[in-house]
């Protein structure tokens, strides 16, 4: 004590010593949390932050500068693995021609204009990033004691797309109740290759809760993840006046956050067969995926598509917004020597990027595979699903749920230049 009252100069520089010390790991341990691409808990805070954007709904010109430096701090974290629409998309989308499409197959029509890139559009970013902290958080509450709980089982064994959107279902039936989802371990999933055989094996927990009570129709309940669809999809209060299309695509899209091994492979995977080694390096690009095989003999979709007549509904729009690499994958082997057959008559116009993938594989090959071949075949999927979900204009089929899957997850990041497809239809489920 007397060290101090004898020494005041002292006492005043060693005093700001010590603040500027505890400033300084203040800062370090939040820069630390801000530069984290794959910690949990910095999502949480990021969103928080995140959902308090402003944007000005009066324009879409100063909505999108409104959002630049917003979206590139978001972008650089890898919150979802996923990259929000930037200024460089909202330029491409003002080139192409205005589209107001409608969604069909849930419980009402749900029109998108593809020129509405407010801040009262449905599909905002400002929608998008207040949508996900409250899913967070519902999941992951401070304290799980005296929560209720809805355990999902029973997961569907169907294609990647179909069985996941069911997951989507149990999800969204969970929520309308205010209950956690959690899923029942060990699952039956057959995507999930890992012990506990759920979709946590591939991305990050659904939940930070463990279940602490039995079964008993009040605080836990359980409920199937294989009957196919909502029939009367409830929301809860705070998303009331948002469409069916766009609540489920926000639950699947929280659902599906990669975990970090699986982007590093994603990424490794892109490392090896593009060039540059990088997605973000290869924009702009179209991605266009063509199914065939299973789905059209068992009837679910009209016909096989010729890749020419994908080609034919986007080759003005891509020249006319200077793009031309396109991303390919199909289970169909025969689409690239399609493809090098058209861009030999439009004189090498395109440039190609695809993955070495295995072909062929469908639901019916997949269930008879080892779990180390379903766990590569997995990965693979997940690599064109990210490609795919960054690409600025994409193609396929929405009768196929992988198309949907995809079409759900470029909407969520604020994408809402229309899908293209020969089909002409806009599906937001397919009734069983």
């Amino acid at each position: 004590m007397k060290y101090f009252t004898t020494n005041r100069s002292l006492q005043t520089t060693t005093i700001k010593s010590i603040i500027g010390l505890i400033l300084f790991a203040l800062v370090s341990v939040f820069g630390f949390l801000l530069g984290s691409s794959f910690n949990e808990a910095n999502s949480k805070i990021h969103l928080i932050f995140s959902s308090d954007i402003k944007l000005d709904p009066r324009s879409s010109t100063n909505n999108q500068q409104s959002i630049k430096s917003s979206s590139r701090e978001y972008n650089s974290t890898h919150l979802w693995s996923m990259r929000l629409a930037n200024e460089d998309y909202f330029r491409l989308a003002r080139l192409l021609p205005c589209r107001i499409v409608e969604y069909v197959g849930g419980p009402n029509v749900n029109k998108i204009d593809s020129c509405d890139h407010s801040s009262t559009n449905e599909f905002s970013i400002q929608n998008t990033l207040q949508a996900q902290k409250w899913l967070y958080e519902h999941q992951h509450p401070m304290d799980c004691m005296n929560k209720r709980f809805a355990i999902i089982q029973n997961f569907a064994w169907s294609g990647f797309g179909s069985t996941f959107h069911q997951i989507v279902w149990a999800f969204g039936a969970a929520i309308a109740d205010n209950r956690i989802a959690v899923y029942q371990t060990p699952g039956n999933w057959l995507y999930g290759t890992c012990d506990l055989r759920t979709p946590d094996c591939i991305f990050l927990p659904i939940t930070n809760c463990s279940i602490l009570s039995k079964v008993d129709s009040n605080q836990t309940i359980k409920i199937n993840a294989n009957t196919g669809h909502w029939s009367k999809p409830i929301h809860p209060s705070i998303f009331q006046n948002r469409t069916f299309n766009w609540y489920r695509a926000q639950l699947l899209f929280y659902l599906m956050r990669y975990k970090p091994e699986t982007l590093t492979h994603v990424q490794n995977t892109i490392a090896n067969y593009f060039k540059p080694p990088s997605i973000d390096l290869h924009h702009p690009y179209i991605a266009v995926y063509v199914r065939r095989s299973d789905k059209v003999r068992n009837r679910e979709m009209s016909q096989a598509y010729t890749l020419k007549q994908y080609f034919d509904l986007f080759d003005t729009d891509v020249r006319r917004a200077n793009i031309s690499t396109v991303y390919i994958n199909s289970e169909d082997e025969q689409v690239f020597d399609e493809f090098f057959q058209i861009n030999k008559e439009k004189q090498g116009y395109y440039k190609l990027l695809n993955i070495t993938a295995e072909r062929n594989v469908v639901f019916a090959s997949l269930v008879h595979m080892t779990n180390e071949q379903r766990r590569k075949i997995v990965l693979e999927f997940l690599s064109d699903l990210f490609i795919e979900a960054n690409a600025d204009l994409h193609v396929g089929t929405l009768s196929s749920n992988w198309c949907r899957l995809v079409d759900e997850m470029r909407l969520v990041l604020g994408k809402t230049i229309p899908f293209y497809t020969p089909e002409q239809r806009f599906l937001m489920d397919m009734r069983r």
